[in-house]
């Protein structure tokens, strides 16, 4: 029987603030993380709104010695799988202890704390630190340059910092995907602790994008909303007749996953089971998604047949929601093409809408709100969305909460630029004395 990959602890970083409790009371209060860009001159762009985390201070989160030499993604990526090893109930000592052999599961490395790995999805790096060393570069020199420039901007940082500073020596890859990069990351984790590569993996994604620079380039992709500068909180959309694009947000989240057997022998407490994962690629257009949902659905299906769920048992599924016209429409068909005639059955929502697309940590987020949403069998509204657009004809959960009567089965959807797609099946995990689900 293949081993089953169960969550066991969470961290999130978002627009309103640092932890799970904080996202979810904002979300249940219909709180918009939305606001006006202010953190650099914005005029250079038409999207001036974004979900951005005004009163972070380094200073107060972590050593002084470390945030000179790491960008806000690596900061935020490292806050969230800080809180995601404490939830778990475990601390960086622990993670070298030796898990007992398994005879059914092979172990493909050595023990010991090679056998913790992170996996992490974003998509730009470290900007804002890469920008200001630019500054001075052409206006003091090369000799102001920082030193750590070198080790801060690319990608892998994140990666690299959270694992020295966590003590992590397993499996190591960052994912860049677009806004599918956290699946990605997510569903390489659940597959390496399956096949024995690893016994506790962090898998999240992390994205830091309001620097001149970085949001000029999201600009410039055509995908981005216009209607920011008019209405700076509620410019997010999806799925409703004004949609016109992203806005976006910043943040990170973090799960540890491990298998059930391990979790289970040191007591751990499980949110849920990652009972599926499947990734497609459309193959049609470098930006835009196939209109036709096919190779998006396929993924659901993927993803279900791998859960051994059928339609009748997803409970609702948390879209990716970009409110890029196109993507939306497309989307609802993939929903239509993997559900079938349950799909009127199944709430489908986009919390993001409320605080913003974390691109990178879009999907980790989502994950960590559907896990929350199993335990307080409350399905989080879609804001913004006041009337449906054409051809989105869903059962969307808009504007208000949703209290629900079974919450066991939730799909969570991904899509990139161009059309890259991911879909996860998250199943409550049975509370003792409970039956299997």
């Amino acid at each position: 029987m293949a081993a089953r990959i169960v969550v066991t602890g969470i961290g999130v970083v978002s627009p309103y603030g640092m932890g799970p409790d904080l996202l979810w009371e904002k979300l249940l209060a219909g709180e918009s993380g939305l606001r006006a860009l202010i953190s650099f001159d914005a005029s250079h762009i038409q999207c001036r709104a974004g979900g951005q985390w005004s009163e972070f201070h380094p200073e107060s989160a972590l050593p002084a010695r470390l945030t000179r030499k790491i960008d806000r993604f690596a900061m935020f990526g490292l806050l969230a799988a800080q809180q995601a090893l404490t939830d778990a109930g475990l601390s960086p000592d622990d993670l070298g202890h030796i898990v007992p052999e398994d005879e059914s599961i092979p172990r493909r490395h050595a023990q010991g704390r090679d056998r913790t790995g992170i996996t992490i999805g974003l998509n730009l790096g470290g900007w804002e630190f890469a920008e200001r060393e630019l500054a001075n570069l052409w206006q003091k020199g090369p000799r102001e340059v920082s030193p750590y420039m070198a080790t801060v901007g690319f990608p892998g940082a994140a990666q690299g910092i959270i694992s020295i500073q966590l003590g992590i020596k397993g499996i190591g890859r960052t994912f860049v995907g677009d806004r599918a990069s956290g699946a990605y990351a997510i569903n390489h984790a659940a597959h390496c602790l399956r096949f024995g590569y690893a016994d506790k993996i962090f898998a999240g994604g992390t994205e830091a994008p309001f620097s001149p620079y970085s949001v000029l380039c999201y600009e410039t992709s055509g995908l981005m909303s216009t209607q920011a500068a008019a209405c700076p909180t509620s410019a997010y959309r999806p799925f409703d007749q004004d949609h016109d694009g992203l806005v976006m947000g910043e943040g990170a989240a973090f799960l540890l996953l491990e298998r059930a057997e391990d979790a289970q022998r040191r007591g751990a407490r499980i949110y849920a089971e990652i009972a599926g994962w499947a990734t497609t690629h459309d193959g049609y257009d470098r930006v835009q998604p196939a209109p036709d949902g096919q190779c998006y659905a396929a993924a659901m299906r993927l993803a279900m047949q791998r859960a051994g769920v059928t339609a009748d048992q997803i409970d609702c599924v948390f879209a990716a929601g970009s409110a890029i016209p196109a993507e939306d429409i497309s989307e609802t068909r993939a929903i239509h093409l993997a559900l079938g005639q349950q799909v009127a059955c199944v709430p489908v929502t986009a919390p993001k809408s409320a605080f913003g697309n974390l691109f990178g940590a879009a999907t980790p987020v989502d994950v960590v709100i559907a896990l929350l949403a199993m335990q307080h069998m409350m399905v989080p509204a879609t804001l913004h969305l006041d009337t449906r657009a054409p051809d989105c004809d869903l059962d969307y959960v808009a504007r208000h909460t949703r209290p629900v009567s079974r919450l066991d089965t939730i799909a969570v959807n991904a899509r990139g630029i161009g059309g890259a797609n991911g879909c996860l099946i998250l199943r409550r995990w049975p509370a003792e004395g409970e039956d299997e689900l």
